[in-house]
């Protein structure tokens, strides 16, 4: 059956009061926060965590916990739960920017994505990524969806160009990092770019899962 809350090897749920120190977790870990965050690092408190996760929620058009599905009989793969009561493993958080309501018009988002660093390199960033842009484009009826990379990180900015994404532009020695300036990357997707690339697919997709 076609399930709108999972890709090919990945589940996507709400964020709950429970999930914080999986998001302190993350935030935690050098890699996973100077590739999304170009704040000072300090050590994080509860209450910093709780914060963001209220601040996330209530500026986010969709906020949610990337998983690793646990098999479970006859249950669909979005609350797939094992027979020991395992739930599917969290590995990162995808979020779309939500839009002012002054700004709704122009049907403009923001992709923020992280991941564990344990996590990194094994394709799960790009699947969640190509799922969320599926959700914008295909039910929140955006028209443009950008994501931004750091300069330092060479690697991110190649897997949105593989995924469709295009450069629009960069801000120049933007951000301060190990002893140096750094340029931001700008890039983004509009929906008729979505629909050459992925409209096909996900049709093809949707009509199995639901045969």
């Amino acid at each position: 059956m076609y399930d709108l809350w999972r890709s090919e090897r990945l589940v996507y749920r709400a964020v709950e009061v429970e999930d914080e120190p999986f998001l302190a977790r993350i935030q935690a870990q050098a890699k996973s926060h100077l590739n999304t965050a170009p704040f000072t690092p300090k050590p994080l408190s509860k209450e910093w965590v709780k914060g963001t996760r209220e601040w996330l929620h209530d500026k986010s058009l969709i906020e949610v916990v990337i998983c690793l599905p646990v098999p479970a009989e006859d249950a669909p793969p979005s609350e797939a739960v094992s027979a020991a009561g395992e739930k599917p493993n969290p590995i990162g958080h995808v979020r779309l920017e939500d839009m002012s309501p002054n700004n709704a018009q122009h049907r403009h988002s923001e992709i923020a994505i992280s991941l564990l660093e344990e996590f990194q390199g094994k394709g799960y960033g790009g699947e969640a990524i190509k799922w969320v842009l599926r959700w914008g484009f295909k039910f929140c009826n955006l028209h443009h969806i950008a994501i931004n990379a750091f300069e330092w990180n060479p690697g991110a900015i190649r897997l949105y160009q593989r995924l469709g994404f295009v450069k629009q532009g960069v801000k120049r020695e933007f951000f301060w990092f190990g002893g140096r300036y750094w340029d931001l990357v700008m890039l983004s997707m509009l929906d008729k770019e979505w629909r050459e690339l992925y409209s096909k697919e996900e049709t093809q997709e949707m009509i199995a899962g639901m045969t």
